[in-house]
């Protein structure tokens, strides 16, 4: 095991060359360096097990624009999708994407701010359709987000 200096020194490796290697320019190459590091120490993960790729689907014009960080468990191989909605704010949650119970988008399911938010969220059986008591316990980004199909009752009607 490594220690907590090996480990520090490491993240700041990874964000110093993630910055100057980034085909999305240096400002944004560091934008994702800092979320990948800030999801990989949430999640207890090493960074390597983090990819940061842009949200098309939630674009906006103004900056801190939203990214996906999809976090690779090392043992099973399976996935998980973050949304960092606000990524210029290092104290915002993740907010795990999984499955709408009415379309089935991708949209946010949790707030994540450590493994242990995870766990809680995996401990419980997935939404079922139409309840309305499961859905107050969904972020309150989940009935505005654009992930939602165009029907979806849960979507936010334009």
């Amino acid at each position: 095991m490594t220690s907590i200096a090996e480990r520090a020194h490491a993240a700041a490796v990874f964000l110093r060359y993630s910055t100057e290697l980034s085909l999305y320019g240096r400002h944004r190459g560091e934008q994702y360096a800092r979320i990948t590091v800030r999801l990989a120490a949430a999640l207890a993960l090493h960074p390597d097990q983090i990819t940061v790729t842009p949200d098309w689907l939630r674009r906006r014009t103004t900056p801190g624009e939203p990214v996906l960080a999809t976090a690779t468990c090392p043992d099973t191989g399976e996935q998980y999708v973050f949304l960092a909605r606000s990524p210029l704010y290092d104290d915002e949650a993740f907010e795990l994407l999984g499955p709408c119970p009415e379309c089935s988008a991708p949209v946010p399911v949790a707030e994540i701010r450590h493994l242990a938010d995870l766990g809680t969220h995996l401990a419980r059986p997935p939404l079922p359709r139409g309840d309305a008591l499961c859905l107050a316990t969904l972020p309150d980004t989940f009935p505005r987000d654009e992930g939602h199909a165009t029907a979806c009752p849960y979507g936010e009607t334009p």
